[in-house]
């Protein structure tokens, strides 16, 4: 009796504390839920998993890059955390400034209520984005596409 009530025990713990697969939502779809634009992510997503206390993984082919008011890079796993109105503790994305260096983006955030506004922290550093250009999902490119797109 024992031994049932231990199994029965354990798969409640698994049920209740493995990180979750939202196969009938898209990444895409759950970002407004949290107050946030449905674009932050590109349209290449392949996968992702969300857990209950936030914590996320999203899964993309390969690496790629998006042209917003600057050249966004993701890698082919992004991770953080998804509260409402941010993700924090964000790794896989990065921003290229000055047109050389690349730098994480450490967190995204809106205000609430929403505004027009997404900001983005480089570490210490914080940047206000029109969030109009985040309202659609977009598709990636290589570097060099994007490249080719930059030179005007």
């Amino acid at each position: 009796m024992a031994t049932t009530e231990f199994l029965i025990s354990l798969f409640i713990l698994l049920v209740l504390f493995h990180p979750s697969t939202h196969s009938l939502s898209s990444v895409h779809d759950i970002l407004p839920t949290y107050a946030l634009p449905r674009g932050l992510l590109p349209s290449s997503v392949t996968n992702y998993t969300l857990s209950d206390n936030g914590d996320f993984q999203v899964i993309l082919p390969s690496p790629c890059y998006v042209n917003f008011n600057y050249l966004v890079y993701y890698d082919t796993l992004v991770t953080g955390t998804l509260k409402y109105g941010s993700i924090s503790e964000l790794k896989g994305v990065k921003v290229q400034r000055f047109g050389v260096f690349w730098f994480e983006i450490d967190e995204i955030k809106v205000d609430l209520p929403e505004t027009e506004w997404v900001y983005f922290r480089v570490g210490v550093i914080e940047k206000r984005l029109d969030a109009e250009q985040f309202r659609r999902v977009r598709d990636c490119g290589s570097e060099g596409v994007l490249g080719d797109v930059l030179k005007v």
